[in-house]
């Protein structure tokens, strides 16, 4: 094991740091506590009414919120990793309601690209049923089989927290799947190593939370339901689960119920809140060196098919582009002859053209005019500088 790689796994263990951060912990927890209210809601609709529908509409409703929750305070979290200013709680709104959309449509290609991978290979079995040649196209064909499925599965398992950490550092929606994909499929050994050096650190703090929150509200539990208050049903032996069920199946939900499942949710917050920190340093740790040629091909793509549009703009092709009005218009004598830009000094057409101007004698068609010695512009004869080139023009 390398020093490099020793240490990008010891930066795990500042996961922890992530309590410090009281906006995401706020963000987090605020999104966790509204989701499951509107859980809550929606089981004690079910119970009293019957129907799943409104407890379905509910449970979509809290994980909406707690998706955008979580990529709110991921933001938050990536700007405390990266030591920059945290946000705000407005600003890490709106960017965690964006990056949920990308996150979904994520999770959506991503699923999709999996179910193209297990169609092809249920197709390729269809092979092996072929009489006389199934066989060999069974042996030719079972084994890569099996690695292209089981690099798929590490794909979609080990890619997924990756592909949203990297929408959480600004890649969009299709870069950040093609670097999540480029990623494991370069360094996989090293993203598992990573996850599971993760989950040795958070797992620890996940027993404590979650075994004091429990026994804790066992207790309170068995008060509430001894003393008939909350809505809970007495019971000897009855353990928090079976409370809270019998409470949802009969009374609905009281006060104490939803007192508890509350600070269950800020629980579960706590912990989420140090594992998103964790993911954000394993992001960091494994992107380093990892080019995403998929994402590349698709920029050139794209940068191709805007200039294609550009070329079919009106006005964008080759011919030069029109004189100004400006420029055939810069004296009241001036014709177009005259305003074009030509490599030597203009000579006078018409009549003039037998007898050129000379300096000091006056014409009736230069009596107000002159040349430029520089570009050989038609200038007026009290002009300082020429009005095409900028030449000074002194006065003879």
């Amino acid at each position: 094991m390398t020093v490099k790689t020793t240490n990008n796994l010891g930066v795990l263990l500042r996961s922890y740091e992530a309590l410090h951060n009281w906006q995401a912990l706020a963000m987090l927890a605020g999104s966790f506590i509204l989701a499951g209210l509107a859980m809550m809601g929606g089981a004690a609709a079910t119970a009293s009414s019957g129907s799943y529908a409104v407890s379905m509409l509910m449970g979509l409703v809290g994980a909406i919120i707690a998706i955008i929750g979580i990529n709110a305070s991921g933001l938050m979290l990536v700007d405390q990793a990266y030591d920059q200013p945290v946000r705000g709680f407005g600003a890490a709104f709106l960017g965690g309601l964006q990056a949920a959309l990308h996150v979904i449509g994520a999770l959506i290609l991503l699923g999709v690209g999996f179910a193209m991978v297990l169609v092809a290979a249920y197709l390729l079995s269809l092979l092996g049923r072929i009489p006389g040649v199934g066989g060999v196209f069974g042996f030719l064909l079972a084994g890569p089989s099996v690695v292209i499925v089981a690099l798929a599965y590490a794909v979609l398992v080990l890619a997924t927290p990756l592909m949203v950490a990297a929408i959480w550092h600004g890649e969009g929606l299709i870069s950040s799947l093609s670097r999540a994909a480029d990623i494991v499929i370069k360094k996989p050994l090293e993203v598992l190593m990573h996850f599971l050096v993760l989950g040795l650190v958070v797992f620890p703090a996940a027993v404590f939370i979650f075994g004091l929150v429990f026994g804790a509200s066992t207790e309170i539990a068995r008060m509430y339901a001894a003393v008939g208050l909350g809505g809970f049903e007495a019971g000897d032996g009855s353990s928090l689960m079976q409370l809270l069920l019998a409470q949802m199946t009969s009374y609905g939900f009281g006060g104490a119920g939803i007192s508890i499942g509350l600070v269950t949710f800020l629980a579960w917050s706590v912990v989420s809140l140090i594992y998103v920190l964790g993911l954000i340093f394993v992001y960091r740790a494994v992107n380093e060196g990892v080019g995403s040629e998929a994402a590349e091909l698709v920029g050139q793509r794209l940068s191709q098919f805007k200039q294609k549009l550009d070329g079919y703009k009106p006005g964008t092709g080759s011919a030069p582009p029109a004189p100004s009005e400006a420029t055939q218009d810069a004296t009241p004598g001036a014709t177009p002859e005259a305003s074009a830009p030509t490599p030597g000094p203009i000579q006078p057409s018409g009549p003039l053209a037998e007898t050129p101007a000379q300096p000091g004698l006056a014409s009736p068609a230069s009596a107000d005019t002159r040349l430029c010695p520089a570009c050989g512009a038609v200038v007026a004869a009290d002009d300082a500088f020429c009005r095409r080139c900028g030449q000074p023009l002194h006065s003879r």
